[in-house]
């Protein structure tokens, strides 16, 4: 394409420097140097200067550069044309010679022709690198997606094995202590475990479902703690239609028992209330503990991996306060649920 474009563009100079009184050698070598000349400052303006200057925002340096070039192929091709005429001058006898106005309309005509190349090279141009910034950041968006996917299957993994690791724990305590309730407490478990590890592998489960989880878990728990423990309760019984990313809520519940119930020696109490206003998930969730086995706030794999699924499940769609105070841990929760 630029060899058709550049024999076309040597062509219609040659039209226009077409005076029948001019020596032929005369228009043949001054129209090849001019096109020739035209050529280079269009390579030297497409290939260097627009991509390392003007494309990188230095303006000043693309115009300067630009002027500067243009300055010094008005001069090349001027010195070339006196060394033409003066050759052919002194090798021929009855040469006719091109006059002023002629040389001034085929340098304009050599400098359209540069321009027209240059606005042609800058569209393709930058037609191509936005089709390319535009691959680049689909691209970065679809890596980016993967790799949040690949960080919550981990995290989801994560939590797995951790809660497996800590009913194992309660299971042996109940076989140590010969309790009646060890059946009970194995299909409550394995009902558990079937919504976990089945259930739980959807990006998102039916609240409906994930609110029965927790009461069947938390009945679980009571079965293993004596009547120092105090539970208070407040689980919607229908939730509409929405959704909501499973086992989000049932750390802060796990966290309550396995930090506040279990390492209390007197009198312990878990207060769980959930509510669902439209799209809005309101959650809170109060538990006693002993500042002496607890000396800070729990920050366990659970709430750690807890928090980090929320920010990468609901960004700026949700609002988690955790709080310690008066031997009561605190976890106020907000999600919006909309999609």
């Amino acid at each position: 394409m630029q060899l058709f474009y550049w024999l076309l563009a040597a062509l219609v100079l040659f039209m226009v420097f077409s005076n029948k009184q001019n020596d032929l050698s005369i228009r043949l070598m001054v129209v090849a140097v001019i096109t020739t000349m035209s050529f280079l400052l269009t390579q030297l303006i497409n290939r260097y200067l627009i991509p390392k200057y003007f494309f990188e925002g230095r303006l000043f340096l693309f115009f300067y550069f630009l002027l500067f070039a243009f300055v010094v192929s008005v001069w090349i091709n001027t010195m070339c044309i006196v060394v033409i005429l003066w050759h052919v001058a002194t090798n021929t006898i009855d040469g006719s010679f091109p006059d002023k106005t002629d040389l001034i309309l085929l340098l304009s005509g050599s400098y359209i022709i540069i321009l027209f190349a240059t606005i042609v090279h800058f569209v393709r141009e930058s037609h191509r690198r936005t089709l390319e910034r535009d691959r680049m950041n689909s691209l970065k968006t679809e890596t980016e997606l993967r790799l949040k996917d690949a960080r919550l299957q981990l995290l989801q993994g994560q939590l797995h094995p951790h809660f497996l690791f800590n009913m194992l724990n309660n299971l042996y305590g109940l076989w140590m202590e010969k309790s009646d309730a060890t059946p009970d407490v194995i299909l409550k478990l394995s009902a558990l475990l079937d919504y976990m590890l089945y259930r739980c592998d959807q990006e998102k489960v039916a609240l409906n479902d994930e609110v029965t989880f927790l009461r069947n878990f938390i009945e679980l728990e009571t079965i293993r703690h004596d009547q120092r423990l105090k539970i208070e309760t407040v689980l919607p019984a229908q939730t509409d239609d929405l959704k909501i990313s499973p086992l989000i809520l049932f750390t802060f519940v796990e966290n309550a028992f396995k930090h506040g119930a279990n390492k209390t020696s007197g009198i312990s109490f878990i207060k769980i209330h959930l509510a669902v206003a439209g799209p809005q998930l309101q959650f809170r969730l109060e538990n006693s503990f002993d500042h002496l086995t607890s000396v800070n706030v729990p920050k366990g794999i659970g709430l750690n991996n807890v928090q980090e699924r929320l920010s990468l499940l609901y960004p700026r769609r949700h609002h988690l306060v955790i709080d310690q105070a008066d031997d009561i841990f605190t976890v106020q929760l907000t999600i919006d649920l909309n999609e």
